[in-house]
């Protein structure tokens, strides 16, 4: 019942934070819309072989190259064209006046070059009719001129409101984003909070990688080792793709954007892994293999891609391996969970948050409607890595009840071959194993041993007369006054059919001859009755040799107990004699 409730729990959470997914993005756009004037009404231009400049775009007689742009947001698929956009910045309202600040703000931080051309009022002062903000990725960080992870920038108070604005878009990532215009101070309220929220998502992976990887440490479970580095590949990649990387790095674009790619491909390649070592998936099972190879394959290629500049087909790459992957997971853990994996069932759930994160993200790239797609994908990855937590701790319990439950079968196997089945002592085996380790033992630390040989007086003949079955019970008997008489440094074995050895570790003769006198009294105490009217005792006698020679061996003490228990027999049986 506690495994169904907790079950249950993980299900809301999966659900809260699905929705958290869906709606947290969303939401923040709708609280601070408010606060911004979004800027659309585009005017576009392809130019496809990258070829135009500024001077030519801008001027009048290129004016009907441009086509209205049919949506609000800015999105025009992952291409090599270069585009132009033209747009007018919305009035000031009412009340405004020259000396109000405003920022302009593009919100996609993975943009290579952005080239924003302002009109100046004052273009006889500057010699120029528009001022030239160049920024970008592939840009140094210098050129930005609020220090922010999307690209913001000052808007003059003296730009001329009635002409157009140009903007050169040039990417090898999907050119998305939407244009806002923010007055007075509401952009850097706006810009806490969002950092902020990126600083929560961003503890949570930090959080869980840390986490994951101290119980890598402790239990050396190589799925916690996939684990954490998937964890630290999507963190590195989601620092990046938000822009905040960029902000503390600035790298040489090559060598920035071959590093983004390697993190991207690292993140595909440990998910593969930890997929496998989590549902315990065989190298056997040639679905899975051949999936595995051709996953592997395809991660490695948009690795090599990316790092080497073709970014245009990594990234279409990734886009796939984005879909494909978390639903061949899922797949494959939906049928190990129908085959009894039970731990499967969070990792069902983990992808398929993840998946909504991913499906959105993909779909963005070449589905103009769709808006704050790496937020989304952000929100899905810090959930599905508290739901994998989940899972992975769900995995180690199991998986340790059944080590547990294989421990008590081996302890119990173990006692199998080492018991005597009628008495529930040790069984000679085990006494070959027991005599060499206390004789080297007492060598060692120079301590007296004795070993004790005890038989059955006349059990031969009470087999005869009453049976076997009873003579057993004579048996089982003395097993009982043996383990009740010693203690644990004493063990007890049935050496053969109606003979007891003891190992008394730290005794000499004197001490062993105590022993064999309480054994012996234990056993007259027995009263058996082998059959109607018939009330018998039994005897033992007990033959007793002390390791005393440097040169004493198991062979040596058992000949010399086996004379000493003949002596006993010779002497009138029912006594003990040490040798």
């Amino acid at each position: 019942m506690g495994d169904l409730d907790m079950f249950k729990r993980v299900c809301c959470w999966a659900v809260t934070l699905f929705f958290a997914c869906i709606l947290g993005p969303g939401l923040s756009e709708t609280v601070f819309a408010a606060k911004s004037v979004p800027v659309s009404d585009f005017e576009f231009f392809a130019d496809d072989d990258g070829r135009y400049d500024f001077e030519t775009v801008s001027a009048p007689a290129f004016a009907a190259a441009f086509q209205p742009y049919p949506h609000r947001t800015i999105s025009l698929g992952i291409t090599k064209t270069v585009y132009w956009l033209r747009f007018r910045i919305p009035p000031r309202e009412s009340g405004e006046t020259a000396a109000d600040s405003q920022f302009f703000q593009l919100d996609n931080p993975n943009i290579d070059r952005i080239d924003l051309y302002v009109p100046q009022a004052k273009a006889a002062v500057s010699g120029a009719p528009y001022l030239a903000k160049a920024v970008g990725v592939s840009r140094p960080a210098a050129n930005r001129e609020i220090w922010d992870n999307t690209w913001v920038f000052f808007v003059p108070p003296d730009y001329r409101q009635e002409q157009y604005w140009y903007l050169r878009l040039e990417s090898s990532s999907a050119l998305r984003m939407s244009a806002k215009l923010w007055r007075g101070n509401t952009f850097f309220t706006e810009a806490l909070y969002k950092n902020m929220g990126f600083g929560l998502f961003y503890g949570i992976l930090t959080a869980m990688l840390l986490f994951n990887l101290f119980t890598f440490f402790v239990l050396r479970d190589k799925a916690y080792f996939y684990y954490v580095l998937y964890l630290a590949f999507m963190l590195l990649y989601q620092l990046q793709v938000h822009g905040y990387l960029r902000l503390w790095l600035d790298l040489p674009y090559r060598l920035y954007n071959a590093v983004f790619w390697l993190w991207l491909a690292g993140a595909f390649m440990a998910a593969i892994c930890f997929t496998g070592k989590f549902l315990q998936l065989s190298r056997a099972d040639t679905f899975w293999r051949r999936s595995r190879e051709i996953l592997m394959a395809t991660a490695l290629l948009q690795g090599a891609l990316g790092v080497w500049g073709y970014n245009i087909p990594a990234n279409h790459i990734a886009h796939a391996m984005g879909l494909a992957g978390p639903l061949l997971f899922m797949t494959l853990a939906i049928a190990s969970y129908r085959r009894g994996f039970r731990p499967a069932r969070y990792y069902i759930i983990a992808w398929g948050v993840l998946m909504a994160g991913i499906v959105t993200w993909v779909l963005a790239a070449y589905w103009p409607a769709l808006t704050g797609a790496e937020n989304y994908l952000l929100t899905a990855t810090a959930a599905e890595t508290i739901l994998l937590s989940f899972a992975l701790g769900d995995r180690v319990k199991i998986l340790l009840g059944k080590e547990a439950v294989l421990q008590q079968n081996v302890q119990y196997y173990q006692g199998l071959s080492m018991t005597d089945e009628l008495t529930c002592l040790y069984n000679r085996r085990y006494l070959a194993r027991k005599m060499g380790e206390n004789i080297a033992w007492a060598k060692q630390r120079e301590m007296p041993l004795t070993l004790m040989l005890i038989d059955l007086d006349h059990f031969k003949f009470y087999n005869d007369e009453y049976g076997h079955m009873e003579g057993d019970k004579v048996l089982i008997r003395l097993g009982e006054v043996l383990l009740r008489v010693l203690d644990a440094s004493q063990p007890a074995f049935r050496f053969g059919g109606e003979e007891f050895v003891v190992i008394l570790p730290d005794m000499n003769c004197h001490d062993a001859l105590q022993v064999a006198d309480r054994i012996q009294r234990n056993l007259r105490d027995e009263v058996f009755s082998p059959a109607a009217d018939v009330r018998i005792t039994v005897t033992v006698s007990i033959g007793i040799a002390e390791l005393r020679r440097p040169n004493d061996s198991a062979e040596s003490l058992f000949r010399r107990a086996d004379e000493a228990m003949y002596k006993a027999k010779a002497d009138g049986r029912n006594r003990a004699v040490c040798f």
